[in-house]
């Protein structure tokens, strides 16, 4: 699955706007709606951001799986 199919999945699941991810990663709107269209080259930061910001990973071989919540440290 693409990116910004993803992104707009997760997106949805999280009952999101374009605009209300774009405002909570800090980010344009435009960025996230050319992210889902795959009109862009993903930078990694602003990637990390989404994932963080949908709870699903975008990169890497397992693309579309749930974030892991961080392990607690001892």
């Amino acid at each position: 699955m693409d990116v910004g199919k993803l992104i707009q999945k997760g997106r949805n699941q999280k009952g999101m706007t374009q605009k209300e991810l774009a405002t909570k990663i800090c980010e344009k709107p435009q960025i996230i709606n050319e992210y889902e269209l795959g009109k862009s080259i993903p930078n990694n930061q602003v990637l990390g951001k989404i994932e963080r910001a949908i709870g699903i990973k975008l990169r890497g071989k397992d693309k579309g799986q749930p974030i892991a919540a961080p392990k607690p440290k001892k």
